[in-house]
C-alpha cells in the first residue's frame, strides 16, 4: 500500500513510517521539520520517498498526495502554550493544514485518511482512561484546532 506520513519526522509519525516499512508499505514522509526531527527518519531514509513542505501550502500537499493510498495526518503544532501564545498560527496549521489534507485527499483519490487527534480535546476531566464517546470540554487553542479537525474528518467523511 502506498501511504504518506504527515509529520511523519516527529516522535509519534517517525515510528509509525518505521512499522508501515516492516509491514512492506510503500511510505512517503512529509514534514517541514518545525517540531520533527530528520534524525528520527535516519533508520530509513534510504527506503521512504521524504517531501520536505508545510501543510498549509495546498499545492505541496496536492503534490505530495498523488498516488497515495492511505494518509496518516500526523502534522500539527502539538503545543497548548504556543497555541495561547500564538492562536493564529496553531489554527492555520491545525485546522487549515487538515483542510488542505482533506482537500488533497479528495481531489487526488486518496481512498483513507486517519486523523490524530489529542486528549487535549476533553479538557480537565479526570476521568481515564479517555474514550472517543465523551463530551469534548476543550480549554485551550490546541484544543480546539484539533476537535475542529475531527469535525472536518467527518464531513469529509
Amino acid at each position: 500500500m502506498n501511504c504518506l506520513v504527515t509529520g511523519g519526522a516527529g516522535f509519534i509519525g517517525s515510528n509509525l513510517v518505521k512499522a508501515l516499512l516492516e509491514q512492506g508499505h510503500s511510505v512517503r514522509v512529509f514534514d517541514n521539520f518545525s517540531t520533527g526531527k530528520r534524525d528520527n527518519l535516519g533508520p530509513f531514509l534510504d527506503r521512504i520517498d521524504l517531501v520536505e513542505g508545510d501543510i498549509r501550502s495546498y499545492h505541496i500537499v496536492h503534490e505530495a498526495a498523488r498516488d497515495i493510498e492511505v494518509i496518516f495526518h500526523q502534522g500539527a503544532l502539538p503545543s497548548v502554550p504556543r497555541s495561547i501564545n500564538d492562536p493564529i498560527t496553531s489554527n492555520q496549521v491545525n485546522v487549515e493544514g487538515t483542510l488542505n489534507i482533506l482537500n488533497a485527499a479528495r481531489d487526488t483519490g486518496v481512498r483513507r485518511v486517519t486523523y490524530a487527534s489529542s486528549s487535549s480535546i476533553y479538557g480537565e476531566n479526570p476521568a481515564l482512561p479517555k474514550y472517543e464517546d465523551m463530551t469534548p470540554q476543550p480549554i485551550s487553542p490546541y484544543a480546539v484546532s484539533k476537535l475542529a479537525g475531527e469535525k472536518y474528518c467527518q464531513v469529509f467523511a
